[in-house]
């Protein structure tokens, strides 16, 4: 019985406030259009439709049977004209409201497009029992399109709020808890409705005409800043601007053309922002899907570069030992055969060749110093291997980066920029002072190389492991990798900080 019980309260309340905010906006209504029926057509219309479009469809009947008995009672108190007509014309609006009912719990762009065709359709239908009335035909319109569009985007925003909220049951705990007023979010919805309120009140009498396109900027500048919230809320204060002012109440048709105009403008404006929005966020995903599967390739990379380099050293470096070996065993049979053993001394001295081939081949395959030693270690050992000071070079290594917050393809990524920027200063910039700085700014990693020579030639780094390989690897973990020669040579490298 409970759940019948929490049913018919909720009916009951909601047929109570549904009345009593239909009253309300039909007297302001009244306010604007000279006769009772036709104010009808305006707020009242739009809060009904705007209810409609959002709530579950067993609370139409009560919203439709409010609405016809509030009908009945103004019909008997100021004797409302074309009773029937309204009443036919709220039963037709019925037909586009539950084609697009479906998509109501959809927040993207195209259910404000939807729910904006759902209201120009619902008008034209409420107005349609009003053909062969003559002139009231084309204020019917008027009136239904313009309540419509004004207030059946703010009953959308509302309820998103209200259903997109955590609610939590009243008691002390709620008390207790700190009121988030969001004052940033007030200052500017009151700053822009004071504009609004400017625009309306303060221009002189010759710039008036120019108010309706003055109106746009509050809906542009909340677009742009919350979305199509912020558009349909700027759209709201710009109609309550509008109905305050003073400017208006000579001309209500000119007025109703503009808070058709408004609302039109923040609807379009809404489902626009709200389309590059998420274009915006599926851009932003696909990009960070692919940033991450470029880090497993290049991982799965490194993983077999480490795998291959450890095969061709166990197996290569044992069959040349075994060569060498064979060949001092030939030297040592034959001591009297000055050919033989002239021929195990070259096969002796290939096979050392073959294996400095072999360790060269393995450096560029894997970094072997990162196998045995931290990255700033490595980073010291390959200074120490480029020979740098026998060149004349002096080098200075500055490294304050906590390498236990680095993944495997970082690591691999700094060593091999700093081995291959070392290599094009030993080769090309003719430099005297090299320095190499590594460290963690604002959840980035930030490596510099420079040096004081005389900069890249313009075909460096473009073939092999080379500087636009190494960008493509940086690029890979989503940073940025950037040359400039204007004193000497300068590589700089930003990697977003990812935690291994």
């Amino acid at each position: 019985m409970q759940p019948f019980f929490s049913r018919l309260i909720s009916i009951v309340a909601s047929f109570f406030i549904f009345s009593a905010a239909w009253f309300c906006l039909w007297s302001i209504s009244l306010h604007l259009v000279e006769r009772p029926e036709l104010a009808v057509l305006l707020f009242p219309f739009g809060l009904r439709l705007g209810l409609m479009l959002q709530c579950p469809r067993g609370y139409w009947p009560v919203l439709l049977g409010a609405e016809w008995l509030m009908l009945g009672w103004l019909a008997q108190e100021v004797a409302l004209a074309h009773l029937p007509l309204l009443m036919i014309g709220g039963v037709l609006t019925l037909l586009p409201v539950a084609l697009i009912s479906r998509y109501r719990h959809q927040r993207d762009w195209r259910t404000l497009l939807r729910q904006g065709g759902a209201l120009i359709a619902a008008a034209l239908l409420q107005s349609l029992p009003w053909l062969g009335q003559g002139e009231e035909t084309l204020n019917a319109l008027l009136l239904t399109l313009t309540g419509g569009l004004t207030l059946a985007p703010t009953c959308l925003v509302i309820w998103h709020y209200l259903t997109s909220t955590v609610w939590q049951p009243l008691g002390p705990g709620v008390v207790s808890q700190p009121v988030n007023w969001r004052a940033r979010h007030l200052i500017w919805y009151l700053l822009l409705f004071v504009v609004s309120l400017w625009l309306q009140l303060g221009l002189p009498d010759e710039l008036s005409r120019f108010t309706p396109f003055c109106l746009a900027l509050p809906i542009i500048a909340l677009a742009w800043h919350y979305g199509w919230q912020g558009a349909l809320i700027a759209t709201l204060m710009n109609a309550i601007a509008l109905i305050a002012s003073q400017t208006w109440h000579d001309h209500p048709v000119d007025l109703l053309l503009s808070l058709l105009a408004q609302s039109l403008t923040g609807l379009l404006l809404g489902a626009g922002i709200q389309r590059l929005r998420e274009l915006n966020q599926s851009l932003q995903t696909e990009l960070a899907r692919n940033r991450r599967l470029a880090e497993r390739l290049l991982e799965t990379e490194e993983s077999v570069r480490r795998e291959v380099a450890r095969e061709l050293h166990d197996d290569i470096g044992q069959t040349i030992t075994a060569i060498r070996t064979q060949a001092g065993i030939v030297q040592r049979l034959a001591p009297g055969n000055e050919g033989v053993k002239l021929g195990g001394a070259h096969i002796e001295q290939l096979s050392l060749g073959i294996y400095d081939s072999v360790r060269r081949l393995l450096g560029r395959l894997r970094p072997r110093q990162l196998d045995d030693l931290s990255l700033e270690q490595a980073i010291r050992s390959l200074m120490r291997e480029m020979e740098l000071e026998s060149r004349g070079i002096v080098s200075h290594l500055d490294w304050k980066i906590d390498e236990p917050l680095l993944s495997e393809s970082q690591r691999v990524t700094l060593f091999r920029v700093c081995q291959e920027g070392l290599n094009n200063i030993v080769k090309h910039a003719s430099a005297s002072a090299v320095t190499i700085h590594g460290w963690q700014q604002d959840m980035r990693l930030m490596l510099v190389i420079e040096d004081d020579g005389s900069g890249l030639p313009s075909d460096s780094g473009l073939q092999g492991f080379g500087l636009a390989g190494m960008r493509e690897r940086v690029t890979a973990l989503g940073g940025t990798l950037t040359i400039s020669c204007t004193h000497g040579t300068r590589v700089s490298v930003s990697l977003p900080l990812r935690y291994a």
